[in-house]
């Protein structure tokens, strides 16, 4: 009985690669970053669970691919009802990695800024100390590419 269900999960598995495949490669297309960074970050940021919601210990809270922070809320005004879409998530993704971009250039510290708001050099030493720990994973994320 398990072996007629395996290759419809096996199918629906690999929608879900392609599907989320094409947000990577689109929000990449459209803010000149790497679709495999983007991925390395949702697959840290939420183990690539579109649904995923984390409540922070400041009160804000996170969502989605990419754990878009309830900070933004304001920023996206009606469309924040929209990151339920992991494609819109991605796309949201990757406008705030862009502005980490232009900020620190096309380098790790822009990943800092991405998951702590500023680069290395303008963070408090426990927030460097994240940083580095996040920046760390976003790379052997970006090695162990699945």
């Amino acid at each position: 009985m398990r072996n007629k269900f395996l290759p419809v999960l096996v199918m629906v598995i690999f929608t879900h690669s392609i599907a989320f495949g094409f947000c990577f490669n689109q929000a990449g297309e459209t803010y000149q970053i790497s679709p495999e960074l983007l991925s390395a970050i949702a697959r840290v940021e939420s183990g690539l669970d579109p649904s995923a919601v984390s409540q922070n210990r400041n009160g804000s809270y996170d969502l989605g691919l990419m754990q878009i922070n309830s900070s933004w809320k304001k920023r996206l005004c009606g469309r924040w009802r929209h990151l339920t879409d992991p494609c819109y998530n991605v796309m949201v993704g990757a406008w705030i990695l862009r502005q980490c971009v232009d900020r620190y250039g096309n380098t790790w510290d822009s990943v800092a800024c991405y998951h702590t708001g500023k680069g290395l050099a303008d963070s408090s030493h426990q927030k460097q100390k994240l940083a580095r720990k996040y920046i760390r994973k976003v790379q052997t994320a970006m090695t162990n590419r699945q």
